[in-house]
């Protein structure tokens, strides 16, 4: 029997191991590994199961309102979770294994192709992982790593600012490679806005290279329902939310409004048997892309470096200009509201409808509550965030909840305290 070993060999088609996809011949496959892993991330799929970072954070702010009865979703909604939530496992591990991929596949890019543009397309999907993170979580959240001999890695938990810092690093590393990828460029950016304060200006400088017409998707598909666009799929296939409207006190009207950048079309009753469900056009069908980044935001992160910095002037030119091209037909111009605060809402209503549905919503929300010694501009959570009676139930109030708590199961990290994870500081 020593001799016949091979016998309880099992051979399984379906389990692919590391050193399976490595090798100069294997690139293409680590980097295809992490554009699917960061799509449905990002946008999510046809299942219903896999929601995506578009629609959670769209249903936790003021971008989406429920309209079904599933428990895990409805208390996003209510902005009073917890990390025992399945929904919200599903949503954190989706991200960090979009990570994991990408940085996976940089490390193959490293050994066999450093100067290939697709590593830098592969060091952005890491970075864009990590920023959303830290937009969207706790400030307790580990960026672990597997390595070749199977042990772990970078579990130690990272702050906010950690994050966003890991984020810069990982796009710097991008831009060191393909020094023009506007990709890089407006997520760079974005993460500098993030950290706020003096960081402005330097996000300022960082897109001035960036094109207005500039665009880049993550891409859906009808192939199969891994590839659908998720918010197609929640709200015009399933019936689960609705484009928002005016939601608890403080959310804008984006339903309403009649601003062709948030065009919506009746989907009918919704899930729950009583909310007339309204679509955004943008994601109508289950091959619509979505968009990660753009020119558009490039201009807006000018207009509001502009107005950080004084120059008025040119923060009003810069959001008019925007309007004056867009694809529709052009916009009226805007006014001045003539103080700084109102100058800032008004900014970030237009961030709101130029990037409707693109998981820019909450990381605005929390810039503007969170404290200016950190960086924000120390606005009152409860004039940003839904508030008072929640819209599905006389009986019921939104909670306090101002980001998304890492689930319960990291606590296998022995690195990992689940106390320092709090919720209800933005």
């Amino acid at each position: 029997m020593a001799g016949c070993d091979h016998l309880l060999e099992v051979q399984d088609p379906d389990v692919v191991t590391p050193g399976q996809v490595s090798g100069p011949d294997k690139l293409n496959t680590n980097r295809d590994a992490a554009t699917g892993a960061f799509a449905v991330a990002f946008g999510g799929d046809g299942s219903g199961g896999n929601e995506g970072l578009v629609n959670m954070t769209g249903l936790f702010t003021d971008e989406f309102s429920f309209a079904e009865t599933f428990p895990t979703r409805k208390v996003v909604d209510m902005r009073s979770t917890t990390n025992n939530n399945s929904t919200l496992f599903t949503i954190f591990f989706n991200i960090q294994q979009a990570r994991a991929l990408a940085a996976n596949a940089s490390d193959q890019y490293n050994q066999f192709g450093p100067t290939n543009p697709d590593h830098a397309l592969v060091l952005d999907y890491e970075a864009y992982s990590q920023m959303m993170m830290a937009e969207m979580y706790c400030s307790d959240v580990p960026f672990s790593k597997e390595n070749a001999d199977a042990t772990q890695s970078n579990t130690t938990p990272l702050t906010t600012v950690q994050m966003l810092n890991t984020a810069i690093a990982t796009f710097d590393s991008a831009l060191a490679i393909v020094d023009g990828d506007e990709l890089a460029r407006v997520g760079k950016a974005r993460a500098l806005m993030d950290l706020g304060g003096a960081n402005i200006a330097i996000a300022d400088t960082v897109v001035a290279s960036v094109t207005t017409d500039f665009v880049s998707n993550v891409l859906h598909s009808e192939n199969t329902t891994r590839e659908n666009n998720g918010i197609f799929e929640l709200v015009f296939s399933e019936r689960r939310w609705t484009v928002g409207n005016n939601e608890g006190e403080n959310g804008l009207n984006f339903a309403s409004a009649g601003d062709p950048r948030v065009g919506v079309v009746e989907v009918g009753i919704g899930f729950d048997h009583a909310t007339n469900v309204i679509g955004p056009l943008k994601d109508s069908t289950r091959s619509t892309p979505q968009v990660l980044a753009s020119g558009v935001e490039a201009r807006l992160i000018e207009a509001e470096a502009a107005l950080d910095a004084g120059q008025t002037t040119t923060w009003l030119a810069d959001l008019n200009a925007l309007r004056a091209g867009f694809a529709g037909g052009g916009l009226a111009p805007l006014t001045d509201p003539g103080d700084f605060n109102s100058r800032l809402l008004l900014t970030m209503r237009e961030r709101a409808f130029w990037m409707y549905a693109t998981d820019h919503r909450l990381g605005d929300m929390r810039r503007l509550t969170r404290a200016t010694a950190d960086g924000g501009y120390g606005f009152d959570i409860n004039s940003v965030y839904p508030i008072g009676q929640w819209h599905g139930s006389a009986s019921l109030v939104y909670g306090t909840d101002v980001n998304f708590p890492v689930p319960f199961e990291e606590g296998n990290n022995p690195n990992f305290n689940a106390s320092a994870c709090d919720v209800t500081t933005p």
